[in-house]
């Protein structure tokens, strides 16, 4: 672990952040995700959907400027010291006596260049009172007062905190912003929104206005949608995401 600190895994910001743990270093719950960061430029590395759905949240934000997942807790002896403070004791590698390094699941760095702090946990791992959680929740004390030394705002949240509705359409329509095939029909964006907004009525279903939309543009339905999906990331149509989306249902556009 101390070649890991010293090589700077953990550490840094931007495109040359490298998280301290990537997804093949540590077991997943449920499905881990490796992704292309919009506002990074380099990979993203989550451990389960509720921390990828985190991420595609802050991506959309405005108000977010930098993303680091499983940011390590340094200096390594200050989290031991916080738990030792607490009368809690400090979680250790796997079969070692080796105080584990802890880490931040998210931390964002905002416009302001402020700092914000997410520790994700599915609602299960902390709600109840048997053995795990205890332990999950003393673990997270540690975490909290490590960022309340530094005045930094540190939150829990679990899928109950975000709509996770709005993450996985944001994540459908995420494709079209890493496409690089799209980028030679960019020239279209600004009449596709002009012509998606006319061609929309609250019956039709979004493939059927895609079909007319791409019809009048001479393009396909499949560069139609990742249009669709560029222009919504973008923040150039109007799309309520609160609302799934689909090919055979109606979008809802929200006006101003």
């Amino acid at each position: 672990m101390k070649k890991w600190i010293a090589q700077g895994y953990g550490q840094g910001e931007g495109a040359a952040y490298r998280p301290f743990f990537h997804v093949r270093d540590v077991p997943s719950k449920g499905r881990s995700a490796i992704v292309e960061g919009l506002k990074t430029g380099r990979v993203h590395h989550y451990l389960s959907d509720i921390e990828y759905h985190h991420h595609i949240l802050a991506e959309f934000s405005t108000n977010v400027v930098d993303i680091r997942e499983q940011y390590a807790l340094l200096p390594w002896e200050e989290t031991q010291e916080i738990a030792r403070d607490l009368e809690i004791a400090h979680p250790m590698y796997p079969s070692t006596k080796t105080p584990l390094v802890m880490t931040s699941d998210l931390v964002l760095t905002l416009k302001n260049n402020g700092l914000a702090v997410i520790s994700v946990k599915y609602s299960t791992d902390v709600e109840g009172a048997d053995g795990n959680q205890e332990r999950t929740l003393e673990k997270l004390r540690i975490e909290q007062e490590y960022w309340k030394r530094r005045g930094v705002p540190w939150v829990l949240s679990t899928e109950k905190d975000i709509c996770v509705l709005r993450a996985k359409n944001l994540a459908i329509l995420r494709t079209a912003m890493v496409s690089c095939e799209i980028d030679s029909v960019m020239a279209h964006l600004r009449e596709f929104v002009v012509i998606f907004q006319k061609k929309w009525e609250p019956h039709k279903t979004l493939s059927c206005i895609l079909l007319e939309t791409g019809e009048t543009l001479g393009l396909s339905l499949d560069v139609a949608f990742c249009l669709f999906g560029r222009a919504v990331w973008l923040r150039r149509l109007p799309v309520d995401l609160d609302v799934r989306i689909d090919h055979f249902v109606p979008v809802n556009l929200v006006w101003n």
